[in-house]
């Protein structure tokens, strides 16, 4: 039996059954398998995931009934093997058979052998996908139908369906601490390094050296919040969701002048924040807190605040595809009470003529333009400030600014900066 399969197999049960984080459920497999397979089971996992209503559209038009659970898993990996990989037609029809005989049911085998035999004599030309552009996008880039409409909906068919296809380059970002630039990356730590908008940041392509106190993985959508944080912070600064801590550690970095403070609503989370600001060598003050309650200690401490609070994340299902297999559309109306109430509570901790910067790493305005809207029309204390990040132009100089795939290459996150007057 191939062994990079059956793993493959195994995890992909683990995120569609236990709703497991497919990152989290990967890379324990990871550390359980040969280093020859570690390459296929990554691109398995994650291609089924990110394809999977795209598989399940191609798979329906191959059989009378719609298979279920194991069966149509069987089916989902090796159509994918079979669209997107280089492995021969008769090599993925004979292992994912092989596989299928874990089910120890002689009619699921040959249902699967097959079900993938036809559907590899025609995959390469399979086109028949719907006609209406909408549907066709959500089944071709298995981008949610609902959130397809709800895009349709904040920016028009033509922008939601450059949203929904722009697939970004998948590259490892992060940055460095110290002198460092692309040739001295290069040398220390034998990989390719390549500019970003940030100059101590850069893409990194080759095997990922072990992470030290001289860089760190961060993406560039964390990076920009902690500039326009940084950029004009003074005094005391509060990160108000802030594990696992990067952008936290970074505006520390940024500012050495600037007190940080840093919390989650998770004790195990606020661990992770102390070991990472421990790595990077600087001083964070955190505490274990609800960001939903009031704080009589943080009321009026703070120049700057942020709210990057939880989402939908559908900004990041690069990084996150299971998010396209579990996120429904009721989640964002739950979603968007517990953002407004953070945004609500900490806005309390702003002192007078400080700030409050909002974020989040999603696309839909109900997260974003439409909670600002809400805030400012029940705080009238708050007023619209300006966005600093020269490092991105189109940004720079704004209130608000939505970061969208197609025309930012980046993720798509959501940034908002309000002012206290009074």
């Amino acid at each position: 039996m191939n062994n990079a399969f059956l793993k493959s197999f195994v995890t992909l049960q683990q995120v569609y059954n236990e709703k497991a984080f497919s990152s989290i459920a990967l890379n324990k497999t990871l550390n359980f398998c040969k280093a020859q397979d570690k390459a296929l089971i990554t691109k398995l996992v994650y291609g089924v995931l990110d394809n999977d209503i795209k598989l399940n559209y191609v798979v329906s038009k191959y059989v009378k009934k719609m298979p279920k659970g194991d069966t149509l898993l069987f089916l989902k990996m090796g159509t994918y093997c079979l669209m997107e990989l280089s492995i021969p037609s008769y090599a993925v029809v004979n292992d994912i058979a092989e596989l299928s005989k874990i089910s120890e049911d002689r009619r699921i085998v040959g249902f699967v052998n097959a079900t993938l035999k036809s559907i590899a004599n025609t995959i390469h030309t399979f086109d028949d996908y719907p006609t209406d552009e909408v549907e066709n996008c959500s089944i071709r880039y298995s981008y949610p139908l609902w959130a397809l409409k709800k895009l349709v909906k904040d920016y028009g068919k033509d922008v939601a369906l450059q949203i929904a296809s722009t697939v970004l380059e998948n590259r490892t970002t992060a940055r460095f601490v110290g002198d460092f630039d692309e040739q001295k990356v290069q040398q220390t730590y034998n990989v390719q390094a390549h500019p970003t908008p940030f100059e101590d940041a850069f893409y990194l392509t080759g095997k990922l050296p072990t992470l030290d106190g001289n860089f760190t993985v961060q993406s560039l959508s964390s990076m920009a919040i902690a500039h326009i944080c940084a950029n004009g912070a003074n005094g005391n600064f509060l990160d108000c969701c802030s594990a696992p801590g990067g952008k936290a550690v970074y505006v520390k970095q940024l500012r050495p002048d600037v007190d940080v403070t840093a919390c989650d609503v998770h004790e195990h989370r606020v661990q992770l924040i102390n070991a990472y600001a421990s790595r990077m060598g600087v001083n964070v003050t955190t505490h274990t807190k609800d960001m939903t309650q009031f704080c009589a200690e943080f009321e009026s401490a703070f120049d700057t605040v942020l709210c990057d609070v939880p989402c939908s994340g559908f900004g990041v299902l690069n990084n996150r595809p299971d998010i396209k297999l579990f996120r429904e559309s009721l989640d964002i109306s739950n979603l968007m009470k517990l953002q407004q109430d953070i945004l609500q509570n900490c806005s309390k901790y702003v002192k007078v003529g400080g700030r409050l910067v909002y974020s989040t790493c999603t696309v839909f305005d109900n997260e974003n333009g439409q909670n600002i809207r809400k805030f400012l029309r029940n705080n009238p204390n708050f007023t619209l400030g300006t966005i600093v990040l020269p490092q991105y132009p189109s940004a720079n100089g704004n209130s608000t600014y939505q970061f969208l795939p197609h025309k930012d290459n980046t993720q798509g996150f959501f940034v908002a900066v309000l002012e206290r007057k009074e």
